[in-house]
């Protein structure tokens, strides 16, 4: 009898275990982590050498004055305002005049004027009476010599008179313009203005020593400003030094930059992405989701609310994503957040 009661116990006891077994595994099965995918897709992938440097005008120029003469600050005709620093002006667009009696009359432009018509009429003359057997071919020669020194003593005349006016040698923007009470009198060689056309720009820079190889004149650019991060502007590579420096183990190249809305400003910091390689339409997903686990790069995917580790061989990648050569298939759900908890076939709620 007493037998009989110790194996009951023992079953009963049995039992009890096993149920207990049983609703913990049917607990952990019931377990679930919340995810969240992306679909695997094709995108253009390009693979960048990042160097910065300061951005510089391709053209500039300080306009000095040539000659002494009382201040005149011009109007700007698309302003109706007196020219002003920020100003676009046009290639031979007057910015100042200078005033100095004593110096126009010193050209005495009428006269030399009226002495290209007297030279013009001579010459003409002496042809005529040449026709007629009245003059040499000497004389005739010396009438037109007269003729053309005039056209040239005009010619300068005009030179000089133009010296009284600042004009911009191309299109630019005015950067600088030192204040002068108007019509004070002004030296020669005073610095009047300074014009830049930073419509194109450049940037010097050093380059990696490891990046030598990768580089070639006339890769394509990025461009941006930390200032102005979502505006990106195109460049190209167009001068690379072959010399390393052994003090920086840098080299030296120069990029060139398209800015037509002069929205890169000359001394800016800037950032170029020299692209060195670059892919289009191939399979990628974001390469910060990626895994190394037993010497493999994995990804896990989801399938039928099932978490599937998956072992990948990537390609060439930018700042965001990575090329995919094995592993994923196009449209597969690759898991983007909540991955760092999940194991092979995890039960997941995907939350998109």
């Amino acid at each position: 009898m007493k037998t009989c009661l110790k194996t009951m116990s023992l079953l009963a006891a049995g039992v009890l275990l096993y149920a207990c077994g049983g609703n913990q595994t049917n607990n952990v099965s019931d377990t679930t982590t919340p995810v969240w995918i992306e679909d695997v897709a094709m995108r253009t992938i390009e693979e960048y050498v990042t160097v910065t440097g300061t951005a510089k005008a391709a053209k500039s120029v300080e306009l000095k004055s040539e000659t002494a003469g009382a201040y005149i600050l011009q109007v700007n005709p698309r302003t109706g305002k007196p020219y002003q620093l920020g100003d676009v002006v046009d290639k031979d667009e007057v910015i100042i005049k200078l005033e100095n009696r004593e110096y126009e009359n010193g050209i005495q432009l009428e006269s030399k004027k009226l002495q290209v018509d007297i030279t013009e009429k001579e010459w003409e003359g002496q042809k005529n009476v040449m026709q007629k057997g009245g003059a040499t071919q000497k004389e005739v020669n010396s009438a037109e010599t007269s003729y053309i020194n005039a056209k040239l003593d005009l010619e300068n005349a005009y030179i000089s008179l133009a010296k009284m006016s600042i004009k911009a040698p191309f299109k630019g923007v005015i950067v600088s313009l030192p204040y002068f009470t108007p019509r004070i009198e002004t030296a020669t060689g005073t610095v009047m203005a300074t014009i830049m056309d930073y419509s194109k720009m450049y940037v010097e820079t050093q380059f990696p020593e490891n990046s030598i190889t990768k580089l070639q004149i006339g890769q394509d650019v990025y461009i941006t400003n930390y200032n102005i991060k979502t505006d990106t502007l195109k460049g190209k590579l167009t001068q690379i030094s072959p010399a390393i420096s052994e003090d920086t183990r840098t080299f030296s190249g120069f990029i060139e930059i398209e800015n037509p809305q002069l929205k890169l400003r000359p001394g800016m910091f800037a950032k170029a992405d020299v692209i060195t390689v670059k892919k289009e339409n191939v399979l990628s997903i974001p390469k910060d989701i990626i895994l190394s686990r037993r010497g493999n790069r994995t990804v896990f995917t989801v399938d039928r609310s099932t978490a599937m580790e998956k072992n990948i061989k990537t390609g060439i990648s930018d700042s965001k994503y990575i090329e995919v050569t094995s592993g994923l298939a196009l449209d597969d759900k690759v898991v983007v957040k909540g991955y760092e908890w999940l194991r092979n076939e995890s039960k997941v709620k995907v939350m998109r």
